[in-house]
């Protein structure tokens, strides 16, 4: 079966459709609907969208025209949406003219009225659908994705609710609701005095961390007295055979480049270069001056795994043991590798973290909870758990920060506090200062049950307060932080378009690094098996009447001279033939379309490229 589409709004102006639709919810991806929000309508000529032509004035459909890549960017996806439907949905949606630019819906958000309200994706996900294929309405809503009122305080907050208070003085301190009236509720809250300046203990502690100043390898490499490629063999995995045919592993392995992993104070990679610390430096060298027998090896080629008996001249398993046991001593066995886009604190730093949180739990007690009734506060200078997830949108962490779970759903206790020891690209380890059941080691660098990986928004920031609120009853709502936090570690390609070129729809550049040269892609001048290529554009006349070098079999050579022939004046095999210059196109293109050469296995020209250029010859 074969469904046609017919186009509802054929013949229409596309500044009519662009007035209908731009700013309005529909639905794409049909059969199987999905929600989004139209931003922009565009022809192969001309993108619609709205924008502020005067301040303070409503927002006008205006149209822009494409850029020069633009338009065969239009066209090309034009094509794919039509050839999609056609050869894998057995649907014939006919010409594709007008594109609609459509951000899907993302979920639903809550503002701090407590309203739920619909949320859609940024920029970067914004999608092009043809316009006959987008329905405006459905005949039934997805219940999870409806818009909600606030409800009452009451309905919301019952008495006895578990809270966390968001006021300047009281950040982040546990709560609970004591009493609730139409527009403001009553809590209490239970905290120790001593908080704040314990928040600022463990953020000290990180502070203090000595800076590792990192080398290049090729400069770490010269600081030694090796090669570059000698360095990179023995800070990975370098194995070696012993006489029982067993594997032991003699590199310091602080660097996996397969893997994608470094080790914290040690390694890391910076673009496509790996560097290494002063310390890596300072135990590279003292393994060379200890056994120099295995650095003597590490610059021979071959695939095949070095043995111990051409390393070491007697006692060769002896040898291989000695040096196990010296790696040993120095603590690489104990080095635990991180992704290389990620950020962690070593594992020393993080013990003692673990020992100031003891400290602090041996000396409290129940006695020194102190207890506060706040009144008449408004509804967004409270954080209930359920909404966490709503409201903690876009906050932002460092390594130290002191942070509490507010979440009542996971693993983690509600209002447990932590210190921020690793930041991933979406998540971040922390380790909290009690343990519980479903705690891990976080790879054995902290103890057993104190650490765990949560997401950004399950955990309030203590250390660095971004949701403060308000305590008064008439307040405003405080800005909420827009720009995503979105930790970038690691190396990153930086792509460029062409100098003097605006990107293209959907293209992304990434940052320019001032030193990095401009990236160029170049091209293969000698492309194609046969004939000649000139330097000048396909099928145009020689350079200065001279072809170009020749590319492929039986091509004459450059030195001036002509080809040599025979006797009777026939060509040689595999040799051009001087003629006089044809037509500058379609003439001299194809698979050996030399006009009015013989084509035999034993005479003439048969050039298999892209086109060829023969010499003029003087008469």
């Amino acid at each position: 079966m074969v469904v046609h589409i017919q186009n509802p709004h054929e013949n229409r102006k596309v500044e009519d459709i662009a007035q209908e639709m731009v700013g309005k919810r529909t639905f794409i991806g049909w059969p199987f609907l999905q929600e989004g929000l139209v931003t922009a309508i565009s022809d192969s000529l001309f993108k619609y969208e709205k924008s502020v032509l005067v301040p303070g004035t409503p927002a006008k459909v205006v149209s822009n025209p494409h850029s020069h890549q633009s338009l065969s960017h239009w066209k090309g996806k034009a094509e794919r949406i039509e050839t999609l439907y056609s050869k894998r949905c057995g649907v014939i949606t006919g010409d594709v003219d007008v594109l609609v630019h459509v951000r899907p819906l993302k979920g639903l958000k809550r503002l701090e009225s407590g309203a739920l309200v619909k949320d859609y994706e940024g920029p970067e996900k914004e999608l092009e659908q043809a316009v006959q294929m987008v329905i405006s309405e459905v005949a039934s809503e997805d219940p999870r994705f409806l818009e909600k009122d606030a409800p009452p305080l009451s309905e919301e907050f019952p008495d006895g609710t578990n809270i966390f208070f968001l006021g300047e003085h009281a950040y982040g301190v546990a709560a609970q609701v004591s009493s609730t009236t139409d527009s403001a509720l009553s809590v209490v809250l239970a905290f120790f005095l001593s908080d704040k300046t314990e928040n600022n203990k463990f953020k000290s502690i990180v502070d203090s961390r000595i800076s590792q100043h990192y080398l290049p390898s090729f400069k770490a490499a010269s600081t030694i007295g090796m090669s570059p490629r000698a360095l990179s063999k023995i800070t990975s995995s370098f194995m070696v055979l012993t006489s029982d045919h067993q594997k032991n592993n003699l590199g310091l392995s602080i660097k996996f480049e397969a893997k994608g992993l470094k080790v914290i104070d040690y390694s890391r990679k910076a673009g496509r270069y790996w560097e290494f610390s002063e310390k890596a430096v300072d135990l590279i060298r003292e393994y060379k001056d200890k056994f120099p027998e295995i650095f003597a090896i590490l610059d021979q080629g071959g695939d095949d795994m070095a043995r111990a008996t051409d390393i070491f001249d007697s006692h060769a398993d002896a040898g291989v043991k000695e040096v196990k046991s010296w790696l040993k001593s120095k603590g690489v066995r104990d080095l635990e590798p991180v992704s290389l886009f990620s950020d962690s604190l070593a594992k020393s730093t993080v013990k003692e973290i673990e020992q100031v949180a003891d400290d602090i739990n041996k000396n409290r007690s129940k006695a020194a909870i102190k207890k506060a009734i706040v009144k008449n506060i408004p509804r967004h200078a409270v954080l209930k758990p359920s909404h966490a997830i709503y409201r903690l949108q876009n906050q932002r962490f460092a390594l130290g920060d002191r942070v509490t779970m507010v979440q009542d759903s996971g693993g983690v206790p509600l209002s447990a506090k932590g210190v921020v020891v690793g930041l991933n690209t979406k998540s971040m380890d922390v380790v909290w200062d009690v343990p519980f059941m479903s705690g891990t080691t976080l790879g054995d660098r902290c103890s057993q049950y104190r650490g765990s990986t949560v997401e950004f928004n399950a955990c309030l920031n203590l250390s660095n307060p971004q949701f403060i609120a308000s305590t008064s009853p008439g307040s405003t709502y405080p800005p909420r932080p827009n720009i995503p936090f979105k930790p970038r570690f690691g190396p990153y390609p930086a792509i460029q378009p062409a100098p003097g070129r605006q990107a293209v729809a959907g293209f992304r550049s990434a940052a320019q690094s001032q030193h990095q040269p401009p990236v160029a892609i170049m091209s293969n001048p000698n492309r194609g098996r046969g004939g000649l290529i000139a330097r000048v554009h396909r099928g145009g006349p020689p350079f200065n009447g001279h072809a170009g070098s020749p590319n492929g079999r039986g091509g004459p050579s450059t030195n001036g001279r002509p080809p040599p022939s025979h006797d009777n004046g026939a060509p040689s095999r595999g040799s051009a033939v001087h003629r006089p210059y044809q037509n500058p196109r379609g003439s001299l293109r194809g698979r050996g379309s030399v006009p009015h050469l013989d084509r035999g296995r034993g005479r003439g020209y048969r050039g298999r490229g892209r086109g060829i250029i023969v010499h003029a010859e003087s008469s």
